[in-house]
């Protein structure tokens, strides 16, 4: 793909950020701004031998970048497996998780202004199963609907394996576009005449297409890992086209890291054979970072090089790791003259 691809102030971007943050953290409904919102719930109580449940949500720069939220508060499970959260109004208008230590079993829900949602849920292994879409509010609702129509439906699993597995680049392209294409349809047909708070739209129609996106990256990565023949030509990457990878706003879609992952590895190993054998495989991924992303795709970008080594260092705790410091070190080098963002210096080791 390389080759069809073809190759501030730090006060100000962190302004920036933290604004961003605190934005996508507000309702758009003035009328319902000082509205608190309720999530009351249910699950099994043998579900988790612990029983407090947390609420995740975003909480800065690093989180959105990873797509992890963290936890901003918690409540004890009852005798009857009842849980409820009472969220303020700043912490509405956006997305939260929901789980023990142990599992989070309702991933990416979002709550409304003034809005109050019921989350009873089935079984006592995961994946749990919502009882009622009707309850969760109408954009969770929405999100369950569509995920049964374009992800849980037997039938539809079953031509999606046998597509992203058995078809060749071409055909696997038509069908993915079109998929793509009938989801936005559904969700416009969904929505026709009602008035949508706007950060639930925008995050919705970019996750739409970083995960059409992410599908014919990951087809490559599929068929490469096999040894398989891709024959491919440019129109296989029409998404370059469609998704920006320099979106601040879109960091509230997890699609939009693994987008970044997804690219950042496909560029990486198209090239795998062009640079000298023992060469840093972390080292040379910030380096084409560097020549093909921009603003927050970039700073994306590093951060995730930068964490996954850092793990790798503390997986190889009883190894020399000198050279390792000292790669980390040479890459945050890179990433803060290219992004002047001083914030890449919380990954420095120094024993």
């Amino acid at each position: 793909m390389g080759r069809v691809l073809g190759s501030n102030k730090l006060v100000i971007q962190v302004f920036l950020f933290m604004f961003f943050l605190w934005s996508t953290s507000c309702s758009n409904y003035s009328k319902n701004s000082s509205l608190s919102v309720t999530i009351k719930g249910k699950i099994d109580p043998n579900f988790s031998r612990t029983k407090t449940i947390y609420l995740y949500q975003f909480t800065d720069s690093l989180g959105l970048f990873f797509g992890e939220k963290r936890v901003v508060d918690s409540c004890n499970i009852k005798q009857d497996g009842a849980f409820e959260f009472t969220i303020l109004p700043s912490q509405s208008g956006a997305f939260f998780d929901l789980g023990t230590s142990e599992f989070v079993f309702a991933r990416n829900y979002y709550v409304e202004a003034g809005e109050s949602i019921q989350l009873n849920f089935e079984g006592n292994t995961m994946p749990l199963t919502l009882t009622s879409y009707a309850e969760a509010g109408r954009y969770n609702q929405f999100m369950q609907i569509f995920a049964d129509t374009f992800y849980r439906e037997p039938n539809i699993k079953k031509e999606y394996f046998n597509t992203s597995n058995f078809l060749l680049a071409p055909a696997y392209a038509t069908y993915i576009n079109q998929r793509k294409d009938k989801q936005i349809e559904f969700y416009q047909n969904y929505f026709r005449g009602q008035k949508l708070d706007s950060n639930f739209a925008y995050f919705f129609e970019k996750e739409t297409l970083f995960n059409w996106a992410n599908d014919k990256i990951y087809f490559l990565w599929k068929k490469r890992t096999r040894q398989e023949f891709v024959p491919l030509d440019t129109s296989y990457f029409d998404f370059l086209q469609l998704v920006n990878s320099d979106d601040a706003r879109a960091l509230i879609c997890p699609g939009y890291s693994r987008y970044v992952t997804l690219l950042l590895s496909e560029l990486y190993q198209e090239d795998v054979f062009n640079y000298p054998m023992g060469y840093s495989q972390a080292l040379y991924k910030a380096q084409r970072a560097k020549d093909f992303f921009k603003g927050t795709g970039l700073k994306m970008a590093y951060h995730r090089i930068l964490k996954d080594e850092l793990q790798s260092i503390n997986s190889n705790v009883n190894e020399n790791q000198t050279e390792q410091i000292a790669l980390v070190d040479s890459i945050i080098s890179i990433a803060y003259l290219a992004t002047s963002d001083s914030s890449f210096y919380t990954y420095s080791i120094k024993k």
